[in-house]
């Protein structure tokens, strides 16, 4: 894989996130009205983020977000072009910009997804940059950044799940499937019917998050079956735990992922 199908394959990827992020953002806009419960006037109360009154008022409103979430959508399906083209880099640059927009504005309600998103365009960014100056060196930064985040959200996620007692215990599974918010009744039934099922699916993600890592030096087949599991394992996120924005922003960096695997190969002499 060159970097420029690395780049197209991302930032469709890429799109495809912040339109269903925009979606879901759009659909609790409620959230964000004078009387809602994420309403700025509430949240300017927060000794952090107050601001005097005037421009922060307007650029915090709830029709100040939705101009960014349309804003974030519309450079969504710009980046939906089969090609590269001049608006890559200023529709991910957007898109970028919104999400440190949403980071600030909401506080609240976020998830891995925002930040995911914000890494993966910023890494298109300096990727169609890169592209549109044929610098490959400039693009090769934003292969690195987006594979090297991938690898810290694996590695950390597992780690985090490694130190917890719960996890390690094999209970985090059944508790989580129970909650209100990420849970799932039939998921729920099976996960507290079969404890040693549910303690062998805790260990099992701990497990392959802290070994993500080692699919920059696995070969390219083996490394292409991994990615589909992890895939697999997003995909089941989504249905059991309704997370459907997280899938796309971890997908976009199989990509970088893969190309780096060929690089870090090609550097040790495996290829």
């Amino acid at each position: 894989m060159d970097i420029a199908t690395c780049q197209l394959i991302t930032k469709f990827l890429l799109a495809v996130w912040s339109l269903v992020s925009a979606a879901e953002w759009a659909a609790n806009l409620a959230l964000f009205r004078p009387d809602g419960l994420l309403s700025w006037d509430v949240l300017k109360l927060r000794r952090r983020l107050s601001r005097p009154e005037g421009t922060h008022t307007v650029l915090y409103s709830h029709r100040a977000f939705l101009a960014v979430i349309s804003g974030r959508a519309l450079a969504g399906a710009a980046l939906l072009a089969p090609s590269a083209n001049a608006w890559d880099f200023a529709c991910a640059g957007f898109i970028f910009a919104s999400c440190l927009y949403v980071s600030r504005r909401s506080v609240f309600g976020s998830d891995g997804s925002d930040q995911m998103g914000m890494v993966i365009s910023l890494g298109v960014a300096i990727m169609s940059a890169g592209i549109a100056f044929g610098d490959r060196n400039l693009a090769f930064v934003g292969v690195f950044a987006i594979a090297g985040q991938a690898t810290l959200a694996y590695f950390v996620a597992g780690a985090a799940k490694l130190v917890s007692p719960t996890w390690r215990g094999g209970h985090a599974m059944a508790r989580v499937m129970s909650t209100r918010t990420f849970g799932h009744p039939l998921a729920a039934r099976i996960a507290a019917g079969k404890p040693r099922l549910s303690h062998v699916l805790c260990w099992f993600v701990i497990v392959t998050e802290m070994l993500f890592p080692l699919v920059f030096i696995v070969p390219p087949t083996v490394a292409i079956v991994a990615l589909a599991c992890y895939a697999i394992f997003h995909f089941a996120n989504a249905y059991f735990m309704g997370l459907n924005a997280f899938v796309w922003p971890f997908l976009a960096t199989y990509p970088s992922v893969m190309l780096m695997n060929a690089t870090v190969r090609s550097v040790l002499g495996w290829q």
